[in-house]
């Protein structure tokens, strides 16, 4: 049995194949990645389509460029006879919608992970999730925007990971909220609650609205550390430096294999975002991030992050920063760390129930 594994994107954004491929390794199974090298990185893999296609190109141009993929695709499917496909992302299926059902109708997965292109041809995506043998999704809040079918989730998280969240039932001794020895802080100059926001530095409005809620409070600093993207870090230097704001930190580019690291030294997670349907509706790494590190997160009000967040104890969730510092303190003086670390391993254990049954479909397709 071969599968070829179609990715919308390059490899390096494209952390959810793992989901894939880990299976795959533990079992045997051959497999090949084919990309749309969009970075022009140049990762290694069996293919790679390259093209310069960004989000903020044109739809035209967009759609120009997956679609001279979806036939650069065909052509290297044909050429590989692959038994099984894991169509990654809307935006492949959609273009190799007639391939697909020519010849892989159930064989193969149509797996998702963000709003696109499907929300404009809504009419071939019915038709996809038709021929499709299973339909994963990696956020329960997408149902909300397609069409009705049996759904599948599949978490952006690893599952040696979730394992070993799920094994460790204990009272947390990393998380700071009830500890008096705060010296594992972002600046151990500043000894305060940190609100950490790691990873892609975007939605500049959401991220000034926090740090300027929380400029100057003694009890609190804000750290933004990554990469800015459209450039929301540099318009939040500016800001800081014009408002004087000196509980503030910043860090640009960071090794990946530092991050653990990182967030062991904040006390919460900024996960804050505009209320738009792709956020609405998608759980970002951070919310994972979230709760195996035990950092009690900040979601925005009225979304899937948010019903997590408020249904399960693990955070709070915010439709402005208005009175944010007494929110947090208010979280903080409330506190149990049992009563935490109960909601936090009922919440993971449901998402290793998701797994499980991910995982039994990946194999009754790409074993039988």
């Amino acid at each position: 049995m071969r599968i070829g594994i179609l990715l919308p994107t390059n490899v390096y954004f494209a952390p959810y194949s793992r989901v894939y491929t880990d299976i795959f390794d533990q079992h045997g199974i051959s497999y090949d990645i084919l990309y749309f090298d969009k970075r022009n990185l140049n990762e290694s893999a069996a293919y790679r389509f390259a093209a310069n296609v960004s989000s903020t190109d044109g739809n035209l141009k967009r759609f120009w460029g997956y679609w001279r993929y979806a036939r650069f695709l065909a052509k290297a499917i044909k050429r590989e006879g692959y038994d099984r496909l894991i169509v990654c992302g809307p935006q492949i299926a959609i273009f190799l919608y007639p391939f697909l059902k020519k010849h892989y109708a159930g064989k193969f997965i149509l797996d998702y992970r963000d709003l696109s292109i499907e929300q404009r041809f809504m009419k071939r995506y019915r038709k996809l999730l038709a021929i499709s043998a299973y339909n994963m999704i990696s956020s329960p809040g997408f149902k909300r925007c397609l069409p009705e079918a049996n759904y599948i989730l599949s978490h952006n998280v690893s599952i040696d990971l979730l394992r070993k969240a799920c094994s460790n039932n204990r009272t947390d001794r990393n998380n700071r909220i009830n500890q008096n020895n705060q010296t594992t802080q972002i600046n151990p100059t500043n000894p305060v609650f940190t609100v950490l926001t790691i990873g892609g530095i975007r939605d500049y409005e959401q991220n000034a609205a926090v740090m300027m809620a929380l400029a100057n409070r003694p009890e609190f600093e804000t750290a933004y550390i990554g990469r800015g993207e459209e450039g929301a870090d540099v318009k939040l230097r500016q800001l800081a430096e014009r408002e004087h704001v000196e509980n503030v930190h910043f860090e640009g580019f960071y090794k990946k294999e530092d991050e653990p690291g990182i967030i062991q030294k904040a006390t919460f997670l900024n996960i804050f975002y505009p209320r738009k349907l792709s956020h609405d509706t998608a759980l970002s790494n951070r919310f994972y991030s979230s709760l195996l590190f035990r950092k009690p997160m900040i979601t925005t009000a009225d979304t899937i992050q948010g019903d997590y967040a408020s249904n399960y104890g693990v955070g709070i969730a915010i439709s402005d920063a208005d009175h944010l510092a007494e929110r947090l303190r208010q979280y903080i003086d409330d506190f149990d760390e049992a009563t935490y670390e109960r909601n936090r391993h009922q919440l993971l254990q449901s998402f290793l129930k998701d797994y499980e049954e991910f995982e039994k479909a990946v194999l009754m397709l790409c074993t039988t």
